[in-house]
């Protein structure tokens, strides 16, 4: 077999390698790095068949994975740029219904979302059972409500 004629099978070698790393980002949910390589391995195809050196081939591939790893990465992260508030923070801005008297000296209870905390009137504010107020900030576990 003549070396030039493995040569020239070597872009398919690379254009397989490619799917073979397709195959395995349809199989990884959540992550874009298989993509990156399968990018990588299409750019050193493209060198194979313009019958560039093996060394250069590798360059190349991993000079496509290192760009296009990164503009994914770019991609991703600008496209998810809302923060997801959760736990007691999540609460924040939320009305609550006053189930135990707010009195003066900060002492009372709320519903919010069917969980009972302890609240608090902002700037001393007192409130009845059964009014409606909003979380206006949290301060360690109580809720400090207007």
């Amino acid at each position: 077999m003549n070396i030039i004629l493995q040569l020239s099978y070597v872009g398919f070698i690379w254009l397989i390698i490619a799917l073979l790393f397709l195959l395995a980002e349809l199989t990884t949910p959540g992550l874009f790095l298989f993509i990156a390589f399968a990018l990588g391995s299409v750019v050193a195809s493209i060198f194979a068949f313009l019958d560039f050196s093996f060394i250069l081939q590798c360059l190349t591939f991993l000079l496509g994975f290192a760009v296009s790893f990164f503009i994914l990465r770019f991609l991703v992260k600008s496209r998810d740029k809302r923060k997801i508030l959760t736990n007691v923070y999540a609460l924040k801005g939320k009305s609550a219904n006053v189930i135990k008297k707010i009195d003066k000296n900060g002492k009372g209870l709320v519903k919010v979302g069917g969980e009972v905390w302890t609240a608090q009137g902002f700037d001393g504010l007192s409130f009845e059972e059964n009014e409606v107020v909003k979380v206006v900030s949290i301060k360690g576990s109580r809720l400090i409500v207007k």
